[in-house]
């Protein structure tokens, strides 16, 4: 059976059947933003992740500085949605021979940009030649006190996300429209920030983790991500539509361009927002967006019409994605 045809999370559910934990220090394996080990005292967090020239980014109007910020900072998002904080990265590059050593020195200012701000070190990696452009795969450690899966999500707990979503997907749009770099100064009404924020995402911690019960950073598409949460919690789901956050800027833009705001909202991915479940009580500053049933998986719109919720977002090897 080829890769199109079970898509990448038919691939890991096979490879997680396969890789099943065979030692009691491991107290999270395949299925979660980041596996989760005993040593010692600690848990220890570990997640890795890869960055391929063609599918993930587009050198015609990415800087390498941009780039290399970004690769870091969608590991550090998957420490966060652990409950966890990062602490040590590991970078291995395939490149072509062709690259300047300068856009390697470029790559790093940004990886080290973002390592400075939270707080994590570079510790080593590897380099070998690449024949099919710039590759890059990294591995993040991190610690937590509390760790968070995807799996606790109880009926009758709210579901929350802590930033406005889809502003990356139309900063997309507006990259392969222009087709350049992005430099840093732009009038405020190009959509600036909305390219931005696809470029160089920027994750945040969620302050109060006391009474969260399962989260998941917003990388695939709100409908999506949402799905990894019920399927691991084994729970329904009702998200209000009118709920969900969406920037000023991104809604404009989508005007200008005749796209739904909301489809970019449930369906773009690499925001990189928490969503997360937690009592109805849960003091936070996040969003509300829906609440956790017994079974069922279904949009509520502004009109009060109900439709069922499809895991529609970003899927590798699938046919119709790049990002």
């Amino acid at each position: 059976m080829q890769l199109s045809e079970i898509g990448e999370f038919g691939l890991i559910k096979k490879l997680r059947r396969r890789c099943a934990p065979q030692f009691r220090d491991v107290l999270t394996g395949i299925g979660d933003d980041a596996a989760v080990v005993s040593i010692g005292s600690k848990k220890t967090l570990i997640t890795s992740d890869m960055m391929n020239e063609g599918i993930h980014f587009d050198l015609s109007y990415t800087t390498f500085y941009q780039l290399g910020y970004k690769f870091l900072a969608v590991n550090v998002s998957d420490i966060f949605a652990m409950g966890g904080e990062p602490e040590y990265f590991i970078v291995n590059l395939g490149l072509p021979g062709t690259m300047l050593s300068e856009n390697i020195d470029e790559l790093y200012s940004g990886i080290l940009k973002c390592a400075k701000k939270h707080g994590v070190t570079v510790v080593g990696g590897d380099t070998c030649a690449s024949k099919s452009g710039l590759v890059l795969s990294g591995t993040l450690t991190g610690q937590g006190r509390k760790i968070i899966t995807r799996s606790g999500a109880r009926v009758g707990d709210g579901i929350f996300v802590n930033r406005s979503l889809g502003d990356s997907a139309m900063g997309l749009l507006l990259l392969r429209k222009r087709k350049k770099s992005v430099e840093r100064f732009l009038p405020a009404n190009s959509g600036m920030n909305l390219m931005k924020r696809h470029l160089m995402p920027d994750p945040a911690p969620l302050k109060n983790t006391a009474g969260v019960t399962a989260m998941i950073d917003v990388s695939d598409g709100l409908l999506r991500d949402v799905s990894h949460i019920c399927d691991e919690s084994r729970v329904g789901v009702v998200v209000y539509k009118d709920k969900i956050p969406l920037s000023s800027e991104m809604v404009r833009m989508a005007k200008k361009m005749k796209v739904d705001p909301f489809d970019l909202a449930l369906k773009g991915g690499e925001d990189y927002s928490l969503l997360f479940t937690a009592p109805m009580g849960f003091k936070t500053r996040a969003f509300r967006i829906g609440e956790i049933t017994r079974r069922g998986r279904y949009l509520i719109d502004q009109n009060g019409e109900k439709t069922v919720m499809k895991p529609e977002g970003y899927e590798h090897f699938k046919k119709k994605n790049s990002k």
